[in-house]
């Protein structure tokens, strides 16, 4: 037992000291503040509110606009200016843009949108729309249509929806809240597949190194072959947990220290009832998804015979975490797929697969259940197999996967 914890904080010390570890925590940590504190931020760069001028003969016109500001461009200010002041505003940039109304025959209303950018279609509609409710009105008025019948002819028709599902309640999210598990999803997503592949990567070189160099001659004279990876292996997981907790812990501050509510608020995203459960299972599927490729990282790291060749040798790693990153990337938007569905039941693409399902609101609780069990059987046959590769072929230099097979397996 001493001799694996004396192995074990060798090797999370040496770990926890690298710079790897200092840089990629350091930027982590930045981002979360940055995150946290993203509002003042925009605020910092923002010249304030849009000032927007209006140029149309009709001061009425401009009155209605005026009224209707926020559902045109929110926070904007308004001001009535001429054609020729808009085109020189809007080129000093004194103005941010400006509508230009005119007035056709038969009471026809048609606008111009004048800016220094491209103005996006969205803003076309809604000026579009509020054009159209003035013209409305200027018809009505010339028909003499009295204010009731005015309002049945603006009166719209009332459609409501209904989810035909077991778990309909559920299933009713708001665009926000669906922007908030989206947002979480792709964010935990990408820090899952960079954790577990930069520690994977760590563990293979340093076993090939070891072996390779011939250090692990002396180092197993002293501390037997099992003992030895069983505690470089609990050692990396360590370090990985620990920056883990250092996440979550920054995670906390920001959340109390800084006005994380109102922001959520602020860019109409909340969090809603799946929020713990994707929290949850995320935190699940990291743990997982370290010890499954730190200990198939270590298969393969002792198997390798020369170091030149641990590239080759981390293939079937890189492969086999690329196609778990980008099926999950690809179903974010998506998560009930069937392609989905069978690969969140696949060890070694299921802590990536099924963290994604999880926003979903139709993924049952026993599929969860089920998917971390088969990863749990997975990382024990793996555990198995590493500790027989490392004992078996540690010493030995064979080349080619098939002999080194034949040796873990001691197959004659």
């Amino acid at each position: 037992m001493d001799k694996f914890l004396a192995t074990f904080s060798l090797t999370y010390k040496s770990k926890v000291k690298t710079k790897s570890f200092m840089i990629f925590t350091g930027i982590v940590i930045v981002l979360m503040l940055a995150a946290s504190n993203i509002n003042k931020i925009i605020d910092f760069f923002d010249d304030g509110p849009d000032k927007v001028g209006v140029v149309t003969s009709d001061k009425e016109i401009y009155n209605v606009l005026k009224k209707q500001g926020n559902q045109l461009d929110e926070g904007a200010k308004f001001k009535r200016v001429s054609e020729k002041q808009a085109k020189a505003q809007v080129k000093k940039e004194k103005l941010d843009k400006a509508y230009l109304i005119k007035m056709t025959d038969g009471n026809k209303l048609s606008g111009k949108i004048l800016s220094k950018d491209t103005t996006s279609a969205q803003q076309k509609q809604k000026l579009k729309a509020a054009l159209s409710t003035i013209q409305t009105q200027l018809v009505a008025a010339n028909l003499n249509l009295s204010q009731n019948e005015l309002k049945q002819l603006q009166s719209q028709s009332e459609v409501t929806s209904e989810v035909i599902a077991d778990n309909a309640n559920d299933s009713n999210l708001s665009e926000a809240q669906k922007g908030f598990n989206t947002i979480m999803v792709y964010a935990g997503l990408m820090l899952i597949f960079f954790i577990v592949f930069n520690y994977a990567s760590q563990v293979a070189m340093e076993i090939a190194t070891e072996k390779t160099s011939r250090v692990i001659e002396m180092i197993i004279t002293s501390v037997s072959p099992v003992t030895h990876i069983l505690a470089k292996i609990s050692g990396v997981i360590a370090v990985a947990i620990t920056q883990i907790v250092i996440f979550i812990g920054v995670g906390f501050i920001c959340f109390f220290a800084f006005d994380i509510s109102d922001m959520l608020k602020g860019f109409k995203i909340e969090p809603n009832e799946l929020t713990m459960q994707i929290s949850i299972v995320g935190i699940i599927s990291l743990i997982i998804g370290i010890l499954s490729y730190v200990i198939l990282a270590a298969i393969l790291g002792s198997i390798t015979a020369r170091i030149e060749d641990i590239n080759q040798a981390l293939m079937p790693m890189t492969l086999f975490s690329m196609i778990a990153f980008y099926i999950s990337l690809f179903s974010v938007t998506n998560p009930d797929t069937q392609l989905t569905k069978i690969t969140s039941f696949i060890p070694l693409l299921s802590p990536f697969v099924m963290f994604v399902r999880v926003s979903s609101p139709d993924v049952a609780i026993w599929e969860i259940a089920v998917s971390i069990i088969l990863s749990i059987i997975t990382i024990c046959i793996l555990l198995w197999i590493a500790v027989r590769s490392y004992k078996n072929t540690i010493l030995s230099f064979d080349k080619g996967f098939m002999n080194a097979m034949k040796r873990i397996f001691k197959i004659s």
